[in-house]
């Protein structure tokens, strides 16, 4: 067993059922009470303004994992700043205070973020079903037009092929009326460079997907790009846009030691299993047919796309603390300029693409086996090749290994280590997980 829980904080359905009743009962006390004078509106709409003075906001569509980690993030650096402390890793930086929002398209899900928040890293999500073109309520299209950064991490319409928020008019008009410079952070795939037989791949690489959600994917990026382009001649409010291609994310409660449990369950349970039939079989010593069924039985329950993944020798991945890491160094970066009104925001630099992946390219098996090695269990690999004709086998030609070298350089800190990353490899980040670090979640 890992030490700790890996996985994030759940609220049970007794949470939610006392949450509904909460909210139910206080809407009950609050209807025996006049409605509130417009003196007293605009009273608390000019403490609201008051609050908000001198602080950032951070808007997020698609409140998910990655999104969850760069508002913790953030809430850390206000913390820093209201302790009057802004060392950060032996630097002197600037820290500015954050309202973090965003959008879920569950309303249960922004219910359970709302009440685990509960205003300590999260000021309000709110429910968005992009695909049904609806508008954004009014307190949240109000905190969208204040935003200073903005996060997409939503995926293209499967239905449509199209970009959620800019397919949706009045969430665009929203952006497009908007009188102030705000930073667009679009959340990528590097699976829109297709496969390149192993070899590497870097920003200057010519995009070519070879699936349709890459196509969508990279359409969604041109979408952003054009819409940055030509928004920016519009309106002359110079905002930019931040393209990160991410790999295969991992981090806690979502990573190869969650796998590694799983094929250890489900070798016990095929090995109980096959015992029980010999033992049924061997009096009419029928029972080959009974073993070879369960030998196979992990490759047989396997769809196409995992076996797949299981046969691949490269696969490009990051700690979900390095995305957030990423991200935050980015904002924080574009930001201290923007407020030393030292950002230069021209054609060349209004758009840049940075690939989020860690320096080590490996296989599927190779990371689930090291996972194993740390929960000391026995995993079936009968599915797998033999170890000896690893060696021997050729990239398949959907492979590709991804440089970070950009990413890197851009936002690395002078007092840290040469490679900037808090997991350079797997091993690095399997470890802190089996050890119990949830960063970026801590």
């Amino acid at each position: 067993k890992m030490r700790t829980s890996t996985t994030l904080p759940t609220v049970s359905s007794s949470s939610f059922s006392s949450f509904s009743s909460f909210r139910c009962s206080r809407r009950r006390r609050l209807s025996s009470f006049p409605p509130p004078s417009s003196s007293s509106s605009s009273s608390h709409k000019e403490q609201q303004e008051e609050e908000e003075q001198g602080k950032k906001i951070f808007f997020a569509f698609g409140f998910g994992y990655c999104a969850i980690g760069v508002a913790n993030q953030l809430l850390k650096k206000t913390k820093k700043k209201s302790n009057n402390n802004n060392e950060i890793l032996g630097e002197k930086e600037e820290d500015f205070e954050w309202i973090v929002v965003g959008t879920t398209r569950s309303r249960e899900k922004a219910e359970a973020l709302n009440l685990r928040s509960n205003g300590t890293w999260c000021e309000e999500v709110f429910t968005w079903k992009s695909d049904d073109g609806e508008p954004l309520q009014e307190e949240c299209a109000r905190w969208l037009k204040k935003a200073d950064v903005i996060l997409i991490s939503t995926p293209p319409n499967g239905d449509l092929d199209l970009d959620p928020i800019l397919s949706t008019k009045a969430v665009r008009e929203i952006l497009e009326n908007a009188k102030k410079r705000q930073m667009f952070i679009y959340l990528s795939s590097t699976g829109v460079y297709g496969g390149h037989l192993g070899e590497w791949v870097d920003e200057t690489t010519e995009p070519n997907p070879d699936s349709i959600v890459a196509q969508r994917r990279l359409n969604a990026e041109k979408a952003w790009t054009e819409w940055i382009v030509n928004g920016n001649k519009r309106n002359n409010v110079k905002s930019s846009l931040r393209i990160f291609r991410l790999g295969g994310i991992y981090g806690p409660g979502r990573s190869a030691l969650d796998i590694a449990s799983k094929r250890e369950r489900e070798r016990q349970f095929q090995e109980k299993t096959r015992r029980k039939e010999v033992e049924a079989q061997s009096e009419d010593n029928s029972n080959t047919y009974s073993i070879r069924n369960s030998d196979n039985a992990n490759t047989r329950s396997l769809t196409p796309t995992q076996i797949s993944r299981r046969k691949k020798m490269y696969t490009s991945r990051i700690h979900v603390a390095d995305v957030a890491n990423a991200l935050v160094r980015c904002i924080e970066k574009e930001v201290s300029d923007e407020e030393e009104d030292t950002v230069c925001i021209d054609d060349d630099n209004r758009v840049a693409i940075y690939n989020v992946v860690d320096d080590y390219p490996s296989s599927r098996d190779e990371a689930v086996d090291f996972a194993a090695t740390l929960l000391s269990s026995e995993i079936n690999n009968e599915g797998n090749e033999k170890s000896g004709e690893k060696d021997i086998l050729l990239p398949d030609k959907s492979e590709k290994r991804v440089k970070n070298v950009k990413l890197k350089r851009a936002f690395a800190s002078s007092s840290s280590s040469s490679s900037s990353l808090l997991f350079p490899s797997y091993k690095e980040g399997l470890t802190a997980i089996y050890d119990g670090n949830q960063i970026p979640f801590d």
